[in-house]
């Protein structure tokens, strides 16, 4: 008898235990009725200063398909998802969010597509149910990450997706101490098409994705797969150079045709103060990948496992 495909589920786990008993509930009926696959859920909590852990604990006991992974601290959600794909046997690894806000039935149809030969396939949403804050700094996050990034990120593809085991088998393999998975997958270039779905409202609990969050996620993606701020560096150099040079040019044509001196001190004073404020920019991008050399070269691990429960 031919051995079903085994779909692991990996969620990061962080203050969620609100919704916790829900999730495990709809994740529960959606797996046993769908029995032309095996299924394993692996919970990875990471840092949470509620009851999360515990609820997991006394679901585990009750159900060996619930995994979970104990991280020591907080390493962020990409961390997380890390950490779980590093103990995932599944033939296809899904990725998912512990908010409710993702239909857990979309599942069924990324297998769908999974079996038809796409290695990567991931939600897009057409609507959200947050507020406008939230949804314009959505739309501007993929805005400016492709406009560094030479549109390499689909237009509002979410983190709640399928990957086939050779794509997370070739992620696990990747040291980088500043993971971007939502790139790294896509950069991967394995075959991949999107899902539309709509986004609703959060089970319970608060969002851990405010603005603040998005804009650090946007800045890793930028500094993790564009060398054009750098190349900005550059060109606002020539650009500088250039111009300072006319302004010379200019002035000593004005000492010596007409006779005229250069402006005064406030002239020169505004004009240091611009070249130092631009300096400074530019040694703001320059530490931003500085940074990162220096995390690559520590080469301390991404996350450190706690407990394991089921694995």
């Amino acid at each position: 008898m031919k051995s079903k495909k085994l779909i692991s589920i990996v969620i990061p786990i962080y203050n969620e235990e609100l919704g916790i008993p829900e999730l495990v509930k709809q994740l529960t009926k959606f797996i046993g009725g769908n029995k032309n696959y095996d299924f394993e859920i692996i919970f990875v909590e990471h840092g949470s200063h509620d009851d999360s852990f515990n609820l997991l604990q006394e679901f585990a006991k009750k159900n060996s398909q619930i995994k979970i992974l104990q991280l020591s601290k907080n390493f962020g959600c990409d961390g997380g998802i890390a950490a779980g794909m590093q103990f995932a046997k599944g033939d296809a690894l899904v990725i998912m969010m512990a908010d409710l806000q993702e239909p857990i039935g979309l599942i069924l149809e990324f297998i769908k597509k999974w079996e038809a030969g796409y290695e990567i396939v991931y939600g897009v949403v057409q609507k959200r149910a947050a507020g406008f804050l939230r949804n314009f700094s959505s739309v501007l996050f993929y805005k400016v990450i492709n406009l560094f990034t030479k549109n390499m990120f689909p237009e509002n593809a979410s983190d709640f997706r399928l990957i086939d085991r050779k794509v997370y088998l070739t992620i696990n393999q990747m040291g980088e101490q500043n993971k971007y998975l939502r790139g790294l997958i896509m950069w991967t270039g394995f075959k991949n098409i999107g899902i539309p779905f709509n986004r609703s409202k959060r089970f319970a609990g608060v969002s851990k994705a405010n603005f603040v969050t998005v804009l650090k996620v946007a800045l890793n993606g930028i500094f993790s797969f564009s060398y054009l701020p750098l190349r900005f560096v550059t060109g606002l150099g020539i650009t500088i150079t250039i111009v300072s040079f006319i302004m010379i040019f200019f002035y000593l044509y004005l000492f010596f045709i007409h006779g005229r001196e250069a402006p005064g001190a406030a002239t020169t004073i505004l004009l240091i103060l611009s070249l130092f404020g631009i300096l400074f920019f530019i040694l703001g991008i320059i530490s931003e990948y500085l940074a990162r050399i220096y995390d690559e070269v520590k080469a301390r691990p991404s996350f450190i496992v706690k407990n394991k429960i089921n694995l």
